[in-house]
């Protein structure tokens, strides 16, 4: 296993600081240790700065997540589309792994089943799918969460059955499963370990941070109640031997400290994989 990170997630900084761009975003986290990235392109000439700029600096792109609608709630041709775009910048920067949150629908049109879900998904994604199966890639489905609230919409593959079984319908290696840790210990709380041994076999990737009080907080490893020796055991005993990527999302660090975070989070990574397994 090696240590991968999101750096986009890294473009913002306290209200008072300038923004960092993506350049600046990437040779932070890189100076704190990573050279492998968890990364997307958002245009085409994007994808040519950061491809450059990666072989410059013999880093790799080793997953890239495609954009979700969860929130937008985009038109869904004019999402497919987008997509199908970030799935060329992804080739571009020689990225393996396709990272989807498959829990689309229409709800508008359609009464939600679970059943109609999976039918949906699959049938939106395909064209994807079938893009990574030409191209080298692999297709990794996200395990999402379920909103506790009653008016909440249902959400497709929160629950590690539909996950399986959309892999199922696709019936090919070109598709797996992205384990989000933090995801999993909204949805699932503290039987989160059990649901990773019942897909452990069918993960390819992995999106890694911690929360606490059921949120959906992405927090550094540690500061929350996720059980990460359980954890990366059972990631060893079924085998995986991909990044354990971390997905920090809501960080506004300052930048007279955002370089010694960084290096503590890698360190808390280069723990995890030493000392947990």
């Amino acid at each position: 296993m090696n240590l991968s990170i999101n750096p986009r997630h890294f473009l913002d900084t306290v209200a008072w600081e300038d923004k960092r761009n993506i350049l600046e975003a990437v040779a932070l986290t890189a100076a704190a240790g990573f050279s492998h990235f968890d990364l997307e392109a958002e245009s085409e000439e994007e994808a040519e700065i950061l491809t450059d700029y990666m072989q410059k600096n013999n880093f790799s792109v080793i997953q890239s997540h495609m954009p979700f609608n969860r929130y937008k709630r985009e038109p869904s041709d004019v999402f497919h589309k987008n997509v199908m775009a970030y799935a060329e910048y992804a080739k571009r920067m020689d990225s393996k792994i396709l990272v989807v949150h498959a829990d689309e629908f229409d709800y508008r049109n359609q009464p939600y089943t679970t059943k109609a879900a999976l039918e949906y998904n699959y049938r939106f994604f395909y064209d994807l799918v079938d893009y990574a199966a030409a191209n080298g890639m692999r297709v990794a489905f996200e395990n999402t969460f379920q909103e506790p609230t009653m008016t909440a919409k249902p959400h497709f593959c929160a629950l590690t059955d539909e996950l399986l079984s959309l892999l199922e319908r696709y019936g090919t290696d070109t598709v797996g499963i992205c384990w989000d840790t933090g995801h999993a210990r909204v949805q699932y709380g503290n039987h989160d370990m059990q649901a990773l041994k019942l897909v452990g076999e069918k993960v390819i990737c992995t999106h890694i941070h911690d929360n606490y009080y059921n949120q959906d907080l992405h927090c550094f490893p540690f500061m929350g109640n996720i059980d990460w020796k359980t954890l990366m055991m059972t990631l060893k005993a079924y085998g995986y031997t991909g990044d354990l990527s971390f997905e920090l999302v809501y960080d506004r660090l300052p930048k007279a400290l955002a370089l010694d975070y960084l290096k503590l989070l890698y360190r808390s990574g280069e723990y995890m994989l030493s000392e947990l397994i």
